[in-house]
């Protein structure tokens, strides 16, 4: 009896075996595929890593990052126990906090109003309008934001005259930077945040929506009870990814931004990194900012992550 099932163990083994090479040569052509994304991710995403071990070493001019000189903890020692720690910190969190609660479910409510229209020709206008800001650069954006908010010739500023007020200079006062970052992100990003739930509400059940209207339903409650309730899903795993870069703001936007007297309100981790790093080439000390940085992204995802599978059995691991 135990030979028998030993022998049907092994032979449904090589079955098994024998079925996964079958299906990889099927799907050769798609592997295929993947090779230039595989080889790209390897040379921009793990290769670099190798560098991480600058956060621990000095990097003296002339030798090699191997052959510099380990000095442990030092690096984050000295970023720890600066005096701009916490303003960098808080900074940092305010603006990405800020970003995520505004930013997030604009989105997702652009996208509902965009499934409510029935006109297609009208429906692919809103959708393209709104997606163009993205293609721009942020270069422009800003250059734009810059044209609109220059005091005295600004459109804004002539508005501002209309009603009597006087020339706000927005670049030089840390208070508007805030609203300037996100207000520019959502004009540029939304209509294309808001593609991938435009593309679940396609899958949304039809007949469901039918049979609601059937029975009385509105427009906002069907929306509530049915076409909401199909994304949640999307919705939850987008929201992992957002509040898992909570802390990874790039540099470039906010260097735009940036003015000798904003800087109160605009100096932000990243670009700090920037200019230590790459400007006054500390190395090792900016690898090592960084890396605290990616290290609180990486927490904030986990926490977050945690949170979605156990509230709602969703999670991206």
């Amino acid at each position: 009896m135990n030979i028998m099932t030993t022998e049907k163990a092994a032979a449904l083994k090589n079955k098994n075996r024998s079925g996964l090479k079958r299906r990889i040569i099927n799907c050769m052509p798609l592997y295929a595929l993947l090779i230039p994304a595989i080889v790209l991710t390897i040379m921009f995403k793990y290769a670099p890593m190798y560098g991480i071990q600058l956060a621990f070493k000095d990097l003296i001019p002339g030798r090699s990052i191997t052959e510099s000189p380990w000095v442990g903890l030092k690096h984050f020692l000295r970023f720890f126990s600066m005096p701009n720690f916490w303003h960098l910190i808080w900074n940092t969190f305010k603006v990405a906090i800020v970003t995520n609660l505004v930013s997030f479910p604009l989105p997702i409510i652009f996208a509902l109003m965009v499934n409510q229209v029935r006109h297609t020709k009208y429906k692919k206008i809103v959708q393209n309008v709104s997606y163009i800001p993205h293609l721009l650069s942020i270069v422009i954006v800003i250059s734009i934001t810059s044209l609109m908010l220059a005091p005295g010739t600004g459109v804004v500023n002539i508005l501002l005259k209309k009603f009597g007020k006087e020339d706000i200079l927005f670049f030089g006062h840390d208070e508007y930077v805030l609203p300037i970052y996100v207000l520019t992100g959502i004009w540029q990003n939304m209509g294309f945040d808001a593609i991938i739930y435009i593309a679940a509400l396609s899958s949304v059940d039809q007949d469901q929506i039918e049979a609601a209207k059937i029975d009385g339903a509105s427009r906002l409650k069907t929306i509530w009870h049915i076409e909401l309730p199909s994304i949640t899903n999307t919705i939850i795993i987008m929201l992992i990814l957002s509040w898992g870069q909570i802390f990874a703001l790039g540099a470039d936007k906010m260097l735009l931004l940036q003015t000798p007297l904003n800087l109160g309100g605009s100096e932000i981790i990243s670009t700090y990194v920037y200019k230590v790093g790459l400007l006054e080439g500390q190395f090792g000390f900016s690898t090592a900012v960084d890396l605290f940085n990616t290290m609180v992204n990486l927490t904030c995802l986990l926490i977050v992550n945690a949170i979605a599978k156990k509230y709602s059995d969703n999670s991206i691991f």
